[in-house]
């Protein structure tokens, strides 16, 4: 599994990544933290810092086709970044957070089939989960309960 101590997490939720973003500086504070929007710009960091990563956490829906630099931008999916993990050799656990039960399953497959350990997250009551059962597994995948 990774030796590093950076956890990389997909999620187009500004409220969503700043409430994630306190309970990692309060409960594992010698962590750092990078995150994206968008399904391509992590997958563009992941091919040159994936040995970094020692967890990812990946929503499904990262929003509708944005404007980027005057052109149409497809923020792609969680399940491209999972499609892209399966091309290396597993480095650390994979955390998915996503309402989408329909994508969620199809993430998961990919992981398995391609040797990802993997865990998953149900967002509920807002933001109530990322200070509960989201920070509660991240421990868990980094061996810190």
């Amino acid at each position: 599994m990774g030796t590093t101590s950076t956890i990389v997490i997909l999620d187009d939720e500004p409220e969503r990544i700043r409430a994630m973003r306190e309970c990692l500086s309060s409960r594992l504070p010698r962590y750092r933290v990078v995150t994206f929007d968008n399904a391509p710009d992590m997958i563009g960091w992941l091919k040159r810092h994936v040995e970094d990563a020692c967890l990812i956490c990946l929503d499904h829906d990262p929003g509708p086709n944005r404007s980027r630099n005057g052109d149409v931008f497809d923020p792609g999916t969680g399940r491209d970044v999972a499609e892209y993990l399966a091309t290396r050799r597993p480095i650390c656990p994979v955390l998915i957070h996503t309402s989408n039960s329909l994508a969620a399953p199809g993430m998961a497959m990919v992981l398995d089939d391609s040797g990802w350990v993997h865990s998953r997250v149900y967002p509920y009551n807002d933001l109530e989960w990322v200070s509960a059962d989201w920070v509660d597994e991240v421990g868990k995948a980094l061996g810190n309960p």
